[in-house]
């Protein structure tokens, strides 16, 4: 037994419509725990049958449970045998039943109602809210016109349309079709304007990337220095016959750089830069000669012209001997 000899499980899975394993009822729960309070209504009951109805009527008082799961015809039913078979009749707790059983079936009848209304509330929302669709926002005339140009009948009467003149606050007046040409040269001129945009960006995008490669000087302004460095390369890498590439004698200036401010690349073209500027005032000032080979992309060849001077300084003063160094 569930609630033990003071309780009647059959009086309540009775009571309990549709509950026919009073151990596998969803309301089981609930019962076991309202049965254990003291407090509690059925507690100042004596009858079996009178707690076990007290305890199901009570704890359908609860707003979260439906009344109309609780069988009042069964209840009906079972007080009545109850009534007639009793020698002595309990009359105050007969009262509290019919009381409680009241207050489930006011229960049923507030939620019926309540059904009621909601049913009423939807269907004037179905009536009044009723949404006629994309319909209802175009007159005949308007649907007769779109037919007509969907299936050419209109091609009479359009051409008419777009010569007619619309007047505007000031200006000239014009017609639709200009109007029609006006926004298409906007548009051509719109995207023009947008494609010299993305063209400025990637070149700014490009110098951004580019100062960031050569964050430093490409060349130093230090021409004798050049000069002398150069010579020095040429003579380093001179073959018997006095001539080298001009390619060796960046390879050697690279070589000999101690830059630690540039990157490789960087050390690489100031190299490169470095010999070809010198080269050429090198020949101008008679240090040197330059040569290129035929074809494309000739190899450029630098002679020396004083094979038997090993000395810069020595070779400057008797080139230049008055002004040592000349510029260029």
């Amino acid at each position: 037994m569930i609630f033990g000899e003071q309780m009647r499980e059959d009086v309540v899975v009775r009571l309990l419509e549709g509950q026919t394993d009073l151990e596998t009822s969803k309301f089981l729960d609930r019962l076991m725990e309202l049965s254990t309070l003291e407090e509690a209504e059925h507690q100042f009951l004596l009858e079996p049958f009178d707690r076990s109805v007290a305890l199901v009527f009570q704890m359908f008082q609860s707003s979260d449970l439906d009344p109309w799961d609780v069988d009042l015809s069964s209840f009906i039913e079972m007080f009545n045998e109850r009534i007639g078979v009793a020698e002595n009749i309990d009359l105050p707790s007969c009262g509290r039943l019919i009381r409680m059983a009241w207050s489930i079936l006011r229960g049923q009848a507030s939620s019926l109602l309540e059904r009621q209304e909601r049913a009423f509330e939807f269907e004037e929302d179905e009536v009044w809210d009723f949404d006629a669709g994309w319909e209802t926002e175009f007159d005949d005339a308007e649907y007769n016109f779109s037919v007509g140009v969907m299936t050419g009948a209109a091609d009479e009467v359009l051409p008419s349309i777009f010569e007619g003149r619309i007047h505007r606050e000031e200006g000239r007046p014009v017609t639709l079709g200009e109007l029609l040409l006006g926004l298409r040269d906007a548009g051509k001129i719109a995207e023009d304007q947008r494609l010299r945009e993305k063209i400025a960006k990637e070149r700014r995008e490009a110098h951004a990337k580019a100062r960031e490669r050569f964050s430093g000087s490409l060349h130093v302004e230090d021409l004798e220095g050049d000069l002398r460095r150069t010579w020095e390369a040429l003579k380093a890498r001179a073959e018997d016959s006095g001539s080298v590439g001009l390619s060796d004698v960046a390879e050697e200036l690279n070589s000999n750089s101690s830059s630690i401010e540039m990157h490789e690349d960087q050390i690489r073209v100031e190299s490169q830069v470095t010999a070809f500027v010198s080269s050429l005032f090198l020949t101008n000032r008679g240090y040197v000669s330059l040569e290129q080979d035929k074809g494309y992309n000739g190899r450029i060849i630098m002679r020396d012209l004083w094979d038997g001077s090993d000395d810069y300084d020595q070779l400057t003063e008797k080139l230049h001997p008055k002004s040592g160094a000349l510029e260029a």
